[in-house]
């Protein structure tokens, strides 16, 4: 049975006949796809010392039997480079399709040097590892076409990052962008202005013929990654935040974060006000049992119980001599070297080619996840927007963790909200976004989808407080209002800026905030967009771009608000700096 809330919505009868051409062809099957937890998960067992809780998973459900496999569909990786000739991958690689930013060819197939590069090729997997071929793994979408570029491979440039959106030839007919990249340090965003944000979304929007590409964003895996600046509370809220990459604010991006096998936020999962949706990244796949052959019991006490819970198995680069998946090569001197599971090494009895792997894991294995499923919902309805598609992904997901709650001091101020519900009814979260992708729920509303229609856009609305505002406590937080007179009439998302003269600290050893930002909607709804106990970089609390995504569906007219307060300041004392701008920008329709 489903533990998850929320029931699974079923195609009907004449959507599934009508979509089952060729389905009764002969099939092989996937000899690891019971193993693939993330795309059926009955509870069984799989790579991991713990067993998945039945119902954590996409919802492929019975689509790809009835051949919503993602067929036509073009997804474009940008990432490390993907091995295209992978006996699981080959199939659904474009033809001279992808592009090595190295050598200018159109394999970028990592080289003999950059052994240890496999990220690509897992991510590819996820995405579209070929189905029914009698070997491996399956995909999400394992009829999409997939192309591949390897900035991660050649600098990570931003040409690059352009070149694979939509600037080089071969991004041209690409519909959907996995980009299972960013940034595991924290940041804060002080330098993008109005003019450059459109000078990324504008070009973005127009592909594929102005209904725009679907690009994909990993979240971040910053939840505990820069511990050595967390204090306690940073535990509870998370280091780093989505927000404090520019990207991940971007109105065309859906920004993912991850669910572990259990249908709770993945240890290592980014937070933040511009998640979008979750998918499934699970943990780190290790295995007790195959560890202490190799390992002292007293090494193994070491390690954190998630390092033995399910990670995502898919496609390793080929052979056991490099990749995720290779044979052991004595001196044994890192984790990364042992044997951590029962599939590694051409002496498993699971799989001997080492093609594969089971380790794979993070927002990077989360995305491509998310990413498969809009491979099916645009195979069943090209038609759909890069708006439609966020909002049907939005509206169908599941809501994991449903116990989730807000983290307050012991003053009782909210330093970061759990599950809030939105004036529309949309329930929210900044661990989980909207919640966890439903692959089946999705395809069924995308079948004859209405379009949302034309954008509705405020443009930038700015206020300069000609009384510069003391930050003070949460009894007193400093406020600025905006007041939009003719705004969208359902929000699809929101945009904000604001700045201070707050010190946050850019200089080593870095500080968590004691500042928690707000933003409140004209309906009352409250969303936290910085939270206290996360870590930002900057001088000051100054930042150009943030997505609150929480007001989905709300009205867009009328007063908005941010609300500044300081959590470590008592009563009664002065406050460390003034809010002096806030600006802010509502899409919708």
């Amino acid at each position: 049975m489903r533990q998850l809330s929320g029931k699974r919505t079923i195609l009907s009868v004449a959507t599934l006949l009508a979509l089952s051409a060729g389905a009764a062809q002969a099939q092989q099957g996937d000899p690891l796809y019971r193993y693939q937890w993330h795309l059926m998960n009955y509870g069984q067992a799989v790579i991991g010392d713990t067993r998945p809780v039945s119902g954590v998973d996409i919802g492929i459900d019975d689509l790809h039997d009835y051949n919503i496999r993602g067929k036509g569909v073009v997804v474009g990786v940008l990432d490390q480079g993907a091995e295209i000739a992978h006996p699981d991958l080959a199939a659904n690689v474009v033809p001279n399709g992808s592009w090595n930013f190295n050598n200018n060819s159109h394999d970028p197939t990592p080289s003999a040097s950059q052994g240890g590069n496999a990220h690509g090729t897992a991510v590819t997997g996820i995405i579209g590892a070929v189905g029914w071929n009698g070997i491996g793994v399956r995909g999400v979408a394992p009829s999409a076409r997939l192309k591949s570029f390897n900035f991660l491979d050649a600098g990570g440039t931003t040409a690059q990052i352009r070149y694979a959106w939509w600037d080089g030839p071969e991004s041209k007919d690409v519909a959907v962008s996995n980009n299972s990249w960013g940034d595991t340090t924290p940041l804060f965003l002080t330098n993008v202005s109005e003019n450059e944000l459109a000078a990324w979304e504008n070009p973005m929007s127009a592909t594929r013929g102005g209904l725009g590409t679907v690009y994909v964003k990993a979240a971040g895996n910053g939840f505990n990654s820069v511990s050595t600046y967390c204090p306690a509370s940073s535990g509870r809220v998370g280091c780093s935040q989505s927000v404090f990459v520019e990207e991940s604010n971007y109105f065309n991006v859906i920004t993912v974060a991850a669910v572990n096998a259990t249908g709770k936020r993945s240890s290592y999962s980014t937070p933040g006000a511009s998640l979008w949706v979750s998918g499934l990244g699970g943990e780190y796949g290790w295995e007790r049992a195959t560890l202490a052959t190799q390992a002292t019991a007293a090494q193994l006490a070491t390690q954190p119980a998630v390092r033995f819970d399910p990670a995502i198995m898919t496609t390793d680069l080929s052979g056991c001599a490099r990749g995720y998946n290779t044979n052991r090569v004595a001196p044994v001197q890192f984790w990364s070297d042992f044997d951590l599971n029962r599939l590694e090494s051409n002496q498993s009895a699971i799989d001997n080619t080492c093609n594969y792997a089971a380790t794979m894991n993070g927002t990077s294995a989360a995305s491509p996840t998310v990413t498969g499923v809009v491979a099916l919902l645009l195979q069943v309805n090209p038609k759909l927007s890069f708006r439609d598609v966020k909002y049907i992904l939005a509206t169908t997901a599941r809501k994991v963790d449903p116990t989730q709650a807000a983290v307050t001091d012991a003053n009782g101020t909210v330093l970061s909200a759990g599950w809030t519900t939105n004036a529309a009814g949309r329930p929210y979260s900044n661990w989980y976004g909207y919640g966890l992708v439903d692959a089946t729920a999705a395809v069924t509303r995308a079948t004859g989808f209405k379009s949302l229609g034309a954008l509705v856009d405020s443009g930038w609305q700015r206020v300069d407080l000609e009384t510069p505002q003391a930050i003070g406590n949460a009894s007193a937080p400093a406020r600025a209002s905006v007041n939009l007179a003719a705004g969208a009439g359902r929000i699809e998302a929101v945009q904000i800026g604001l700045a201070s003269d707050y010190p946050v600290g850019n200089t080593l050893p870095l500080k968590s905030t004691p500042l928690v930002v707000t933003l409140v909607s004209p309906s009352g709804t409250r969303a936290i967009v910085v939270p206290a106990g996360s870590v930002p970089v900057g001088a000051t609390m100054t930042f150009d771009l943030a997505a609150v995504n929480a007001f989905l569906d709300e009205s867009g007219t009328g007063n908005w608000t941010v609300e500044v307060a300081d959590t470590s300041l008592a009563a009664g004392t002065d406050a460390k700096g003034k809010l002096s701008s806030f600006k802010i920008r509502v899409l919708g329709h």
